[in-house]
């Protein structure tokens, strides 16, 4: 007994640190908990290097030149596409000149770069990847991106070197789809379970869809074009509303494997958002 009040007499000021040391952080931590968001972009300044530094080794091996190469080739591919552009008439001015073509004019309404992940998680209630490219690179908010297979996600935040991206395996996530060959419109959505599976929601309980049948972006958003792959109808069934049919969508895209994605700029989203900006809510 008297060894331990001498080892407490003796230890009693590295003990009294330990424990003013152990509340600080706590209070530390605390108080860290009102600045969550200053905190994450501290953390992907500082772990985003060293996380790009790592995976660049990563896609070395990986991807290579040869690939690297090969993700431009698809890039340019990508951008020829036609639901890269809007076909116009052209005007009656146009219209009244003396040639006798048909004077439709395609105008760029999209336009693709790429960039490769450098943090990822699947598993979680909330999950996020961060990409290596930012602000400098042109990236912003609001942009598609998309994996190999098809949609992946949104670029949901930029700083000047990265950019956050929201995967359909968020619970915030909306995809405006369409199913075909049934041709209905409907919604995306991710509940939480499984990371290859998601759900088309407000299809009407008469469609006439099936186990394989085809979901696509529908491009009533100005974030996606049209006809990008979401993936396939993996269960149909009467839901809970007996107005509508419960979904099951297995996506298309391997979140476990995605290293390089793709994402697309609408060129006229300022201008499409200002006179979204003038609707009333009713």
């Amino acid at each position: 007994m008297n060894n331990l009040v001498e080892f407490f007499k003796k230890a009693f000021h590295i003990i009294v640190l330990a424990v003013l040391l152990i509340l600080s952080i706590v209070m530390l931590g605390k108080s860290l908990a009102f600045n969550d968001y200053r905190l994450s972009r501290a953390v992907q300044s500082i772990v985003g290097p060293i996380q790009k530094s790592g995976m660049g080794m990563v896609h070395r091996f990986r991807l290579g030149p040869e690939n690297e190469s090969l993700v431009k080739q698809n890039i340019e591919l990508m951008r020829e596409q036609d639901n890269m552009f809007m076909v116009k008439d052209d005007t009656l001015l146009t219209v009244m000149s003396e040639t006798d073509s048909l004077h439709r004019t395609s105008v760029r309404l999209y336009d693709y770069t790429y960039a490769h992940v450098i943090f990822k998680t699947v598993d979680k209630a909330f999950n996020y990847m961060i990409v290596d490219k930012g602000l400098k690179d042109g990236i912003q908010r609001d942009m598609a991106v998309l994996s190999p297979e098809g949609v992946a996600g949104v670029v949901t935040d930029v700083s000047s070197n990265f950019a956050t991206v929201r995967p359909i395996l968020h619970p915030e996530s909306r995809i405006s789809a369409l199913v075909t060959p049934a041709n209905q419109n409907g919604t995306v959505i991710w509940e939480g379970s499984d990371p290859d599976v998601a759900y088309l929601e407000a299809i009407p309980q008469h469609s006439e869809i099936n186990i394989g049948d085809s979901v696509f972006t529908n491009g009533f958003s100005n974030i996606f074009p049209k006809g990008l792959f979401i993936g396939t109808v993996k269960e149909v069934q009467v839901g809970n509303n007996a107005s509508f049919l419960t979904i099951k969508v297995k996506l298309a895209t391997k979140y476990t494997d995605v290293y390089t994605v793709y994402l697309v700029e609408n060129l006229f989203k300022p201008e499409i958002d200002s006179l979204k900006a003038n609707f009333k809510d009713e």
